[in-house]
């Protein structure tokens, strides 16, 4: 298959999905903004995924293949494994430090650690990502959603 076909099909599929999600999560029931239901959350994340499918679906491919197909321009190469355990480390040390700190410093670390699976990355930039997407997350969830969880855990 052609790049230019397999990114339709990504695109379709990924849209698809959020579709699904969005139809799911309005049977949940979606509260009000300062009372968000158990719906809320999934129809926004399948709103967000139908946006990047469809986006991933139009935007015109001016590289043609990808540096990660094979020479005969199909398949996908060899997996990044350094990519995949740092975004699974990153999960599993939200899980832990949410549990033992809050979610305030699992979110940093998650980030922090899942940054480190780019091979460009460095301490510095892995280190404002990290603090930004904090500060995203503390502003979204603690203060515009109210959401009544404690920042940090001793």
């Amino acid at each position: 298959m052609q790049a230019r076909g397999r990114q339709y099909l990504s695109g379709g599929l990924v849209t698809l999905l959020g579709l699904a999600v969005t139809l799911e999560a309005r049977s949940f029931g979606l509260g009000t903004m300062a009372r968000t239901g158990p719906g809320f959350f999934p129809l926004v994340l399948g709103g967000a995924l139908t946006l990047v499918g469809v986006l991933i679906a139009l935007t015109p491919d001016t590289e043609g293949d990808t540096e990660g197909d094979t020479e005969a321009g199909h398949g996908f190469g060899r997996p990044d494994w350094r990519g995949w355990g740092c975004i699974l480390a990153g999960v599993l040390a939200f899980i832990v430090l949410g549990e033992e700190f809050g979610p305030a410093p699992a979110s940093f670390a998650c980030v922090f650690i899942a940054a480190w699976g780019d091979r460009g990355a460095t301490l510095r930039g892995s280190l404002l990502l990290a603090a930004a997407a904090t500060v995203v997350a503390v502003v979204v969830f603690a203060w515009a959603l109210k959401f009544q969880l404690p920042l940090f855990r001793w």
